[in-house]
């Protein structure tokens, strides 16, 4: 999955937002998610994470890559066959994309 989204906030800013989004979802996640396991690393403006969700007994692991430019944020993520079947790429898509736009705005 690959998502990019465009923000007039500079790179610094952009990062800031989303990293403090992260920690947020880390700790609040939607949906009654269980997220467990959470590690984010930045390095300049890319940041790769992973975590595992669970959630009804069912749990998979999760991990990607994050990239802050001055305009736009690329997030890529490898979804496991378990979100793809019950969830679904389009959801989890239209989700990342909804979340980057609110934390973005000007």
């Amino acid at each position: 999955m690959r998502i990019e989204h465009p923000h007039a906030l500079g790179r610094e800013e952009a990062a800031r937002r989303i990293d403090h989004l992260l920690d947020r979802l880390a700790e609040q996640p939607p949906g009654g998610v269980a997220i467990n396991d959470a590690v984010k690393q930045w390095e300049g403006s890319l940041m790769r994470f992973s975590f595992t969700a669970a959630k009804g007994g069912f749990g998979t692991s999760i991990r990607g890559r994050l990239e802050v430019s001055d305009d736009r944020v690329v997030v890529e993520a490898d979804l496991p066959a378990l979100v793809k079947a019950f969830v679904g790429e389009a959801r989890v898509e239209r989700a990342i994309s909804g979340g980057l736009g609110d934390v973005l705005a000007g």
